[in-house]
């Protein structure tokens, strides 16, 4: 007997708790970036603009952004957006497709202002998780559900890579095949005629299961009908990974992972050798991985259909400056929609998350906020810091919005990173929590 989840169509109104860009509340959004912004000040995006000598970001208050923040969103477990391969656009449709059926699940289990196990040991013990898929939520016409169908088989033979948390709370890599089975059902017409069913049913190993979804204890969200927008099959997977920094605006990336994620780089299993290396250079990277995805958003950002877009730069260590870089910095920005589709950007006092503070007081925000990131950690900043936002700021205080009393119990076994990070910047201040959903626990 197999467990099998049926695909999640309805709208929910349900509470995104980690929500990311308050899109109700953005009408002119201006935020400083203090951080070296170096080769980012040579070339401001669309949802950029300089004001005396100032980076400053807008974001209008338009009908598409308005019709933007009723879109279908979907909560994608984190383990399960970051696995890496090179996947067609059919597949990564059907990865997100996979995500999607989970949204009713994904919510019953949220606890403790994280995600609980979605798979119970019963069902695990079966060897096997089935996903049903209706192929018309693909978006695809009856006469390509062969290709659909040979898209997955193809993910039955192919290793990917994902990252996870053992019961011991090291950091864990695997390599593995996730699906280890794809069928098309068809049935019988009256007059004799085979037709397919219009479902896919795919299965996964149950060992793999309880890794990426069981081990996933935080979620990215994201709007599920990306992969229908994109003709790149990169552009949806960097903008499902860049979503889960959409609070913090700003990430770090490690080179190698990051080209390893979007599927051009591939170790051999035990990743004591290179496999293959599709854009062995920065240049080409950059070229023909990079820029192509960040000019692909930045056209559906024009027509209103995605809500960041990202501006990026090589960092280097050690004093080297050219070559390959040790890490790529993402700078993402909200989405503004060509004059032809949005209204005039309104001169009101912005109601950005951080427009109440100060240019001091931002500044000194955002020098903490990548200081945290390159101390605890790109892991754990994606799980936990980039769900948090100041409140206030003052000479004697900070107070700090976290969705959960969980986030802020997670944030303070930081211990002297945390605490130091936060003396360092702004000085002898005290801290102080609020909490966004007390019902939470």
């Amino acid at each position: 007997m197999r467990t099998t989840l049926s695909l999640f169509t309805s709208k929910d109104a349900f509470l995104f708790i980690f929500s990311s860009f308050q899109l109700k509340k953005t009408i002119s959004l201006r935020v400083h970036y203090i951080y070296n912004i170096g080769r980012f000040t040579s070339r401001i995006s669309m949802a950029t603009k300089k004001t005396n000598g100032k980076l400053q970001m807008v974001s209008p208050k338009n009908e598409l952004i308005q019709q933007l923040e009723n879109s279908d969103y979907i909560k994608n477990p984190l383990v399960y957006s970051q696995i890496r391969g090179d996947f067609s656009l059919i597949q990564t449709n059907v990865l997100v497709a996979i995500a999607a059926t989970m949204q009713t699940r994904i919510n019953e289990r949220f606890v403790d202002g994280r995600l609980g196990p979605l798979f119970s040991k019963e069902e695990l013990s079966k060897g096997k998780i089935t996903f049903e898929v209706p192929l018309q939520s693909l978006g695809v016409k009856t006469k390509e559900y062969a290709a659909v169908h040979e898209a997955c088989k193809a993910l039955t033979k192919l290793d990917t890579t994902f990252n996870y948390t053992d019961e011991t709370g090291q950091k864990r890599t695997k390599t593995s095949v996730i699906f280890t089975d794809v069928d098309v059902p068809t049935y019988t017409t009256t007059t004799g005629q085979e037709r397919r069913s219009g479902i896919i049913k795919i299965d996964m190993n149950a060992s793999v299961a309880d890794l990426v979804f069981n081990k996933s204890g935080a979620y990215v969200e994201h709007l599920g009908g990306i992969v229908k927008l994109c003709r790149s099959p990169r552009t949806p997977r960097l903008y499902i990974y860049l979503s889960a920094w959409k609070k913090a605006r700003m990430c770090t990336l490690g080179y190698e992972a990051l080209k390893e994620f979007l599927g051009v780089l591939v170790y051999t299993k035990d990743r004591t050798k290179v496999l293959q290396d599709k854009c062995s250079t920065w240049a080409v990277f950059h070229r023909d991985v990079l820029k192509p995805a960040q000019r692909e958003m930045e056209k559906l950002a024009k027509r209103g259909e995605i809500e960041f877009t990202f501006e990026y730069e090589p960092v280097y260590h050690n004093g080297k400056k050219r070559g390959n870089p040790d890490s790529v910095r993402f700078l993402l920005n909200p989405a503004v929609p060509d004059a032809d589709v949005r209204e005039e950007v309104h001169s009101s006092p912005s109601s950005s998350e951080t427009s109440h503070l100060t240019d001091e007081q931002q500044e000194k925000w955002y020098r903490f906020m990548q200081l945290i990131q390159e101390r605890v950690g790109e892991p754990f900043f994606s799980q936990y810091f980039v769900f948090c936002r100041v409140d206030s700021i003052t000479d004697k205080h900070i107070t700090i919005v976290a969705p959960t009393k969980f986030v802020c119990e997670q944030i303070e076994k930081c211990g002297a990173d945390f605490f130091l990070t936060l003396r360092e910047v702004f000085g002898p201040v005290t801290l102080q929590y609020k909490v966004e959903n007390p019902s939470f626990r």
